[in-house]
């Protein structure tokens, strides 16, 4: 995120039109709205009705419907314009109770005091999915209600490979890693887990980093921020740019496997000069092992590969994901992959800043990766809005991932763009470019919001993969995908040399035809979590759906799977050997 003073002369040129970026892309940017008293006053906004629903819509916003009212809170009601308020918080899609429902974790951010500038936590809540699909408040009931910090992000996994996901909260303050309990409750384990994580952190993923088949977890720091660090020169009425504060590190901590975790940072050669506000855990160069990517705010990205030996080697700048395709960083926030052009490799892609293309990196092989904004039609699509929650999610079924952008902005009086922002939906069209859906999302996405985190996943379990979007001080969006799926496997799989959450295996749908590629990641998006379960639609006649498997322990498995049931467990061990 920056400030609008930071903006260089050439992204200056480009908006005016003196030089040709604009037309890059087939899909036509939107222009930013004129910035009006309005905007200028996010807390009192002229509502702005959505529109009725049509029968072609992708989404339908059904969280007042199921019960779900939950909201982040950022502290703005202070009046005192924090950077802190600004980042705003994530949401969680995970089945904490194994009865085979999603339930969702929405994140609660905190208050700030008036006088003092000090900021408190506010507690998250755990929405629990009855079998009626109306969701229930358990957080009490699962204890999960003590004291944290200005909570920003949530991550799943189940560190202890018990079967149940534990949850990690990122925090301003203290984080908070929970220990999922088996019997619908919690315990808070930060202390004896030696997960003392202290500052500002914001993102951060499970992944086993050292081959013992054990969830490492490694956690990003945004800026050395304080209370009232920057009161004294401050534009009045708005929030200073990250650039005014120092990088806060990132860490990256190995499981001990027996509760325990050891910082291992420094012996890991993890750098210490990001503003990280997205993080990646998966397998981007196909050797079996989990790599690291780091999406830093106003710096260069990071890139770490994974390997036998510390320290991991970071190859950001050499691989082409460090910068963008002129070699200047960008305000980097949510960030993904998928196999988006069908060749088998994962392709990257980066929500950032106004007036920056969003980014999207086609995988060549050889850990070499190639800037095809233009290339796809999305140059251009993002520019007039700030980009934060996103993702690739195969919302239509036709077997290619499609992109989702949550956008919003953090200057309350930004001379290009309004501070509530409308979402974007691409379309991918066969792996060759992305077409810009708008129209056909939904009421929901006709609304400018000030969104954040968002988290994908088949909540309802009908094969579509639907949105859950938290947004700063405004109710949580429960978004259920309408568009039809006549056949599917969901697919589902679970470790046994590799962590339970396998993250970093790669499957490969070999049959049916054409084949596709996904994978098992965590951190994706911005702040949050979404299901892990992959989802592959099939036509009506496929009887049986064939797999081959790179798991994280570097096994190479096959398995064939019936369609009779919809969904399918994968057990690393029990497939048989590639030919």
């Amino acid at each position: 995120m920056r400030g609008p003073w930071s903006i260089s002369f050439a992204k200056l040129v480009c908006l005016t039109g003196l030089c040709a970026c604009w037309g890059c892309g087939s899909a036509k940017p939107p222009q930013p709205a004129e910035v009006t008293s309005t905007q200028s006053q996010p807390d009192k906004p002229v509502p702005t009705p959505a529109r009725p629903p049509r029968a072609e819509d992708w989404f339908e916003d059904v969280s007042s419907a199921l019960g779900v009212r939950t909201r982040f809170e950022t502290g703005r009601a202070a009046g005192r314009n924090t950077l802190l308020e600004t980042v705003g918080g994530g949401v969680g899609l995970v089945d904490y109770d194994r009865d085979g429902r999603l339930d969702i974790y929405s994140v609660g951010g905190g208050i700030i005091d008036k006088t003092s500038e000090q900021p408190q936590g506010v507690p998250g809540q755990l929405l629990r999915q009855r079998h009626d699909e109306r969701f229930q408040d358990v957080t009490t009931a699962a204890r999960l209600t003590d004291p944290t910090g200005y909570s920003h992000g949530i991550v799943a996994g189940d560190f202890d490979n018990d079967g149940f996901s534990d949850l990690f909260l990122t925090c301003y303050g203290s984080c908070v890693l929970w220990r999922n309990l088996g019997d619908g409750t919690f315990d808070a384990v930060t202390e004896s887990a030696g997960l003392t994580v202290h500052g500002w952190s914001t993102a951060a993923a499970f992944a086993d980093v050292n081959d013992d088949g054990n969830a490492d977890l490694f956690v990003a720091g945004y800026v050395d921020w304080l209370p009232d660090s920057y009161s004294a020169s401050r534009p009045p009425d708005d929030v200073p740019p990250p650039q005014q504060y120092s990088p806060a590190p990132d860490h990256l901590y190995l499981n001990l496997g027996d509760g325990r975790f050891e910082d291992v940072t420094s012996r890991a050669g993890i750098r210490s000069d990001g503003m990280g506000l997205g993080v990646l855990a998966a397998d981007l160069n196909s050797d079996g092992r989990v790599d690291l990517y780091v999406a830093n705010d106003v710096v260069a990205n990071h890139l770490y590969w994974g390997g036998a030996d510390f320290p991991l080697r970071e190859a950001a700048e050499s691989s082409g994901l460090a910068y963008n395709e002129t070699g200047t960083p960008e305000g980097s926030m949510g960030v993904d992959a998928a196999d988006v052009n069908g060749d088998g490799r994962l392709d990257t892609w980066v929500a950032n800043f106004e007036l920056e293309d969003n980014s999207l990196s086609l995988n060549l092989g050889d850990g070499l990766f190639q800037h095809a904004t233009a290339r796809m039609g999305l140059a251009g699509q993002g520019r007039a809005f700030v980009g934060f929650g996103t993702g690739f999610q195969d919302f239509d079924a036709d077997g290619w991932p499609d992109l989702y952008v949550l956008n919003g902005h953090v200057q309350y009086h930004s001379r290009f763009s309004p501070f509530r922002q409308p979402a974007s939906l691409l379309r991918n069209r066969d792996g060759q470019r992305f077409e810009d859906v708008t129209g056909q999302e939904g009421p929901w996405f006709s609304v400018p919001h000030t969104a954040r985190g968002g988290a994908a996943g088949d909540w309802n379990n009908d094969g579509a993969v639907d949105l859950v979007v938290s947004s700063l001080d405004e109710p949580l969006a429960l978004l259920r995908n309408r568009n039809p799926v006549k056949k599917f496997v969901r697919l589902q799989l679970v470790g046994t040399v590799s962590p339970r959450d396998p993250v970093g295996a790669t499957i490969v749908v070999e049959e049916p035809l054409p084949v596709r590629t996904l994978a098992v990641m965590s951190g994706r998006g911005y702040l949050s979590h979404s299901d892990p379960r992959l989802i592959v639609p099939i036509s009506s006649d496929v009887e049986r759906v064939k797999l081959a498997v790179l798991w994280p322990s570097r096994l190479r498995e096959r398995f064939e799977i019936s369609t009779e049931r919809e969904e399918a467990v994968i057990v690393e061990g029990r497939g048989t050997k590639p030919d």
